[in-house]
């Protein structure tokens, strides 16, 4: 909350609000909604399919609309509460076989957290390599949570590991699944680098997609971090930064980083439409 409120004042006092309210009156609201809606469901159907993933279910059709629903509600949960406490919603769709589902769920969140952590060092590094001139490093960039997953995996085989952690790295154990689930986190985040980048030209912010893809991977770092609802102040701040460094005016930095809030309240309503099945369906089977 402390950090919450110091950011948030900051903000408050930093930004140009005049500047930010004649740019919202610019708003291209068919670009971000009729662009930005698909993509955020897109996310959601990628993130449900890599759940299924991790878990080992069979992505059959009543598993990915379950899995959609709770990722979504998941999502739109998160922007809204810190410590990803959504993700509960998810954990909670688990089968709990002899008390082992939560600490399967929790196995499963581990990996998904630390799959989206390296991808999003992957995509900032990568948009660092093609913004100082390494184009070639970009893909190799983005290949480095699929490596390092996998031997993570390898490790959690071979190693003997005390007995009190064997079923919370249970879903590491599996290569397979980490190895499918890494490969569909690249795509998740790069859906994510399309969607910033649509709320940014619908402020009218000219950037370009390295430009995105450095904002996303230093901006979401920052969020995590900080553990704050939605990255509250912390996300403004950040993108501020980010962007005034990137070289980008002191105006449109605060333009954009508006820009990508904007993207929160259309994340929260998706989420809560999505939580409207999950919960009509435990109403059914009470």
């Amino acid at each position: 909350m402390i950090i919450v409120l110091v950011c948030v004042a900051a903000t408050v006092h930093l930004f140009d609000w005049r500047t930010i309210g004649r740019a919202l009156t610019k708003l291209h609201v068919g670009l971000l909604l009729g662009a930005g809606i698909p993509l955020l469901l897109a996310t959601s159907a990628m993130r449900g399919w890599r759940w299924l993933v991790v878990l080992g279910i069979r992505a059959g059709r009543t598993n990915l609309w379950q899995s959609f629903c709770a990722n979504g509600a998941a999502a739109g949960l998160a922007s809204l509460t810190p410590f990803q406490i959504g993700e509960a919603i998810k954990i909670r769709m688990i089968p709990d076989h002899h008390g082992k589902g939560w600490r399967l769920g929790v196995s499963a969140f581990f990996l998904e957290r630390l799959l989206d952590l390296g991808t999003l060092c992957s995509i900032g590094l990568g948009g660092l390599a093609i913004h100082f001139g390494y184009a070639w490093l970009a893909p190799l960039a983005l290949l480095l949570p699929l490596g390092g997953c996998l031997v993570l995996s390898l490790l959690c085989r071979s190693l003997r590991l005390p007995g009190k952690l064997l079923p919370y790295t249970e879903v590491l154990r599996h290569t397979p699944r980490v190895v499918m689930a890494a490969a569909l986190t690249i795509p998740l985040w790069l859906l994510y680098v399309a969607l910033w980048w649509v709320a940014t030209h619908a402020m009218n912010v000219p950037l370009d997609l390295t430009q995105v893809a450095i904002l996303l991977g230093g901006v979401m770092l920052v969020v995590v971090a900080s553990m704050t609802p939605g990255g509250l102040g912390v996300s403004e701040l950040g993108s501020r930064s980010v962007l005034l460094w990137l070289g980008v005016s002191a105006a449109d930095a605060e333009i954009g980083a508006i820009a990508i809030r904007l993207l929160t309240p259309m994340i929260a309503v998706i989420g809560l439409a999505c939580l409207v099945p999950l919960l009509g369906q435990l109403h059914r089977k009470k």
